[in-house]
């Protein structure tokens, strides 16, 4: 528990030096210290691993016969594990789907940090049951499709969908429009500093104490995020006073629904309403490969490269790392230095993912897989690009809607990532288990190559826009020019 204690002491260390780097910044450090119980994730792993050879008494028995290997019984366990990671994601993902369609419309009406205190309060609760259970699963042979019940809190009231569309939403109500973009950075900058934190320590923590301590020292960081969110984060909205029993029976009216789908299909001038559905569609890509590669990425590399736990945590933090600092390069340079549009520095970060999957397809050692992240370093900073063309796109009132729908759509992806991305592993486990990163290349082509159109789209409008201007200029220069003209004969007759 020390240990444990002195990671929460560094973490709000961390979150308070974010606290003061000079911007305003509001749900940031809240989304730091969740995203810094990150190491949760890897510590349920061991365990689900752990769980699946106590349950089966061939394989305790050959470990204590020293008959098999452990790396023959770990690739014998590794698609059992990797369907319960991919139930978990489903049913993660099917309820905060329909849940999220009306927490944009509701939130617009009664404010956002009602949702940001249910979503952070769920995430907690969760966590001290999935604490409980593995806590137990210590002394008891415990089945490891129990740990999916941790899980349920958060999922009921929206999931991590919910709480980032209402964070995106948060963000856009505080900020005028030339920051909204920085503000977007700042939070994937904020949860990747939480990502990388939880990751190095969470390490160190597996080694020296056990997952129960992992998955405490989790729900500890997730009621930190919880308390800030109380004291610190204000409402963002005028909203209108109503009791909760008002609020409530509001949340699932049919009418929020039908104002999103008016949003959403709205004609806009200036290609709006295009631009809305490439972005959205490209987004939705983009989630679709990262829901169907991180259920069996740690497998993968178990598998190809034998990493161990640590080296992974290490791995996963470098790459992290890499691409923050290549968002911050790619958006000091081509946004603040050379006003490159949003567009085309999505373009170049898809292109840096397009780099990064196919090295890790090809690669046949563990440090090409290091390479592979320097090669998409500007990777990330694609995300936050796509969110700033839909802001700009879309009126601020009409915001959460267009997010929910949004954030709808990705979260309902992983019902058909997982299960691809795991049949195509586990049927290439012992031939070629890199070859669905391959998958992914193909995919991001397709986005590359719908990102083009978005910014052909903004270079028409740019184009119409400078005419105009230059038209304009032109009129008014005439006439300024004609009392000259017919004055000059009056003065010479």
């Amino acid at each position: 528990m020390i240990c444990a204690a002195s990671a929460v002491l560094v973490l709000s260390a961390l979150l308070y030096v974010f606290f003061f780097i000079g911007e305003s910044l509001d749900v940031e450090e809240a989304s730091f210290s969740h995203k810094a119980r990150n190491f949760f994730d890897i510590g349920l792993i061991k365990a689900l691993v752990r769980a699946c050879v106590a349950r089966r008494p061939n394989y305790g028995r050959a470990i204590i016969g020293c008959t098999t290997s452990i790396s023959v019984i770990e690739n014998s366990i590794q698609p059992f594990v990797a369907q319960i990671s991919m139930t978990s994601s489903m049913l993660n993902n099917v309820w905060p789907g329909i849940v999220v369609l009306f927490i944009g419309p509701w939130s617009d009406k009664f404010g956002r940090r009602p949702v940001l205190l249910v979503t952070y309060a769920a995430s907690f609760i969760g966590y001290i049951l999935t604490a409980t259970l593995v806590s137990v699963s210590e002394t008891l042979s415990l089945n490891p499709w129990f740990y999916l019940l941790g899980g349920i809190p958060f999922t009921i009231v929206g999931g991590g969908t919910a709480m980032m569309t209402i964070v995106f939403c948060y963000i856009s109500d505080v900020s005028d429009m030339e920051s909204k973009a920085k503000r977007m950075f700042y939070i994937d900058m904020a949860m990747g500093l939480g990502v990388v934190a939880g990751n190095v320590l969470g390490s160190y923590l597996l080694r020296l104490t056990s997952v129960t301590v992992i998955c405490a020292a989790s729900a500890v960081l997730v009621l930190s995020a919880l308390l800030y969110v109380f004291f610190f984060i204000g409402e963002s909205l005028d909203v209108e006073e109503a009791s909760f029993s008002h609020k409530a029976r509001y949340f699932f009216d049919i009418g929020l629904i039908k104002a999103l789908v008016r949003a959403c299909v709205a004609r806009r001038p200036n290609y709006g309403r295009a631009i809305i559905g490439c972005t959205t569609s490209i987004s939705v890509v983009m989630n679709f490969i990262m829901s169907g590669e991180i259920s069996i990425f740690y497998l993968f590399l178990r598998n190809k490269f034998n990493v161990t736990l640590q080296q992974f945590t290490y791995y996963n933090a470098a790459a992290i790392t890499i691409k923050m600092l290549g968002c911050g390069v790619a958006f000091g340079i081509f946004r603040k230095l050379f006003k490159v549009s949003f567009a085309m520095v999505a373009i170049i970060g898809l292109a840096g993912c397009i780099f990064d999957s196919l090295t890790r397809a090809l690669a046949q050692s563990f440090w090409q897989m290091y390479m592979a992240s320097c090669f998409g370093f500007m990777s990330g900073i694609t995300a936050p690009m796509l969110q700033a063309i839909i802001s700009f796109a879309v009126p601020s009132n009409e915001i959460g809607k267009v997010f929910s729908l949004s954030s709808c759509v990705n979260t309902l992806t992983p019902l058909a990532a997982a299960p691809l991305y795991t049949l195509v592993y586990n049927h290439t486990l012992n031939i070629y288990p890199g070859l669905f990163n391959f998958i992914s290349v193909g995919l991001y082509v397709e986005c590359i190559v719908v990102m083009i159109l978005v910014y052909i789209c903004q270079r028409r409008i740019a184009n119409r826009s400078n005419a105009l201007e230059s038209g304009s200029e032109t009129e008014e220069s005439q006439i300024r020019n004609i009392p000259t003209e017919t004055a000059q004969p009056a003065r010479t007759s």
